[in-house]
């Protein structure tokens, strides 16, 4: 939170003369301090009065007062609570044991899974899932302190602040400009801040993520400084010539020159899926998701028939996948007429 300065620009100290007929002071000037503590959670505040100093020092021990009684909307103090006592002395060895690089794994399985119940629209999911999540930021937070770098409220603060200073059209009176579905001050601002200060443009996206939102981003920060197809036709017309090259690769049986023009194949087709507004790596997980869901309904129809996988042609087992795929048009058909139903 910020911090809340009242001025007083008299010198009135007389209580009585600013309190409502009626009410006492703190009533009087509730809906007062209910607005200072409310703008401190973004930015610092100024407030000035016509009273003189020892009523702007009672104001602000109200707003101080409210500051501290206030229930937050978000309170991370249990988990936080719960990480010291796994990490102190008499905790669990195995918690005790983790580093920042040993925790990395953890971290991007639990993204993952977090990404499963989304495309599932697992809402129970959803919620164990940020919860994982958050313990993983927590217990890296909790690393940061014991090495004296930073806190959890650190964590809080600066992703605050950041949040704040990205969004001056929402906080200030700065104004974004907006080309096509691009919204280029934000990269201005972000080159602004000291980490994201790089030598080249392209050193800005991460070259640990995965493949395909790689290239995504690569493209996408290109894009912003115009170096970009005009036409999304002449996208296609570049993912048209990728393939053919790759196939003539295939044909040229040369192992690494197929996976040279398959790179390319893929990496046009990320740059042809950023020009309709779809994320690569979470349209593959999707895909990827369904055909996990779909195959186990093949296997297990494989295990109730007492049969073994040689017994079956590829028709039979192409019947049950097709059963798979005509039970999930109905549940997401049922689905879409429980939410509507849910409206009226």
């Amino acid at each position: 939170m910020g911090s809340i300065e009242i001025i007083p620009l008299g010198t009135d100290d007389t209580l009585e003369h600013f309190i409502a007929p009626g009410k006492t002071f703190e009533e009087t000037y509730a809906p007062v301090v209910a607005e200072l503590v409310r703008l401190s959670r973004t930015s610092d505040v100024v407030h000035t009065i016509v009273a003189g100093p020892a009523v702007a020092r009672r104001i602000c021990a109200l707003a101080d007062a409210a500051k501290q009684q206030e229930i937050l909307p978000f309170d991370i103090e249990p988990l936080v609570t719960v990480m010291s006592r796994l990490r102190g002395d008499h905790g669990c060895p195995w918690d005790k044991a983790q580093t920042h690089k040993s925790l990395r794994r953890f971290l991007l399985e639990e993204v993952y899974e977090m990404l499963d119940a989304i495309d599932n629209g697992d809402t129970d999911g959803i919620c164990e899932e940020l919860g994982d999540i958050l313990y993983q930021v927590v217990i890296h937070a909790r690393i940061g302190e014991e090495e004296g770098l930073f806190s959890a409220q650190n964590v809080v603060e600066n992703v605050t602040k950041k949040m704040i200073r990205r969004h001056p059209h929402v906080f200030g009176e700065k104004k974004l400009e907006n080309i096509g579905p691009t919204m280029v001050n934000w990269d201005r601002l972000k080159q602004g801040e000291q980490r994201q200060q790089h030598e080249h443009l392209l050193d800005g996206v991460v070259k640990g993520l995965p493949s395909l939102l790689q290239a995504y981003k690569l493209q996408e920060k290109s894009a912003n400084v115009g170096f970009e197809w005009e036409h999304t036709q002449e996208v296609w017309q570049k993912f048209r010539e990728e393939w053919l090259e790759f196939k003539e690769a295939v044909a040229e049986q040369n192992p690494d020159h197929m996976e040279e023009e398959a790179g390319d194949v893929l990496f046009v087709f990320a740059n042809l899926c950023r020009r309709y507004h779809i994320e690569p790596e979470c349209a593959l997980h999707r895909a990827d998701s369904k055909f996990r869901r779909r195959f186990s309904h093949v296997e297990e129809c494989v295990r109730h028939s007492s049969r073994q996988w040689h017994d079956f042609t590829l028709d039979e087992l192409n019947a049950f996948w097709l059963e798979a795929k005509e039970e999930e048009r109905h549940e997401t058909h049922d689905g879409m007429e429980h939410a509507a139903s849910r409206k009226l």
